[in-house]
């Protein structure tokens, strides 16, 4: 999956591998893989820093 983050101070974010992305009481949390690292990271925005979120289901 892959996942763009968009956040209230006009930043946007880009995750490739995206797993397990589950909305939470408070904003979204997802696992996924650095690009540069290779490393398998877990992360969370919260609703007061990101504005919103696009979603695309990749090929395996």
């Amino acid at each position: 999956m892959e996942l763009i983050v968009f956040t209230n101070n006009g930043q946007t974010y880009h995750f490739k591998g995206v797993e397990n992305f589950r909305p939470t009481t408070t904003g979204f949390s997802f696992e996924y893989v650095g690009v540069a690292t290779g490393v398998k990271r877990a992360a969370m925005f919260n609703n007061t820093s990101a504005a919103g979120y696009a979603l695309r289901e990749t090929e395996a």
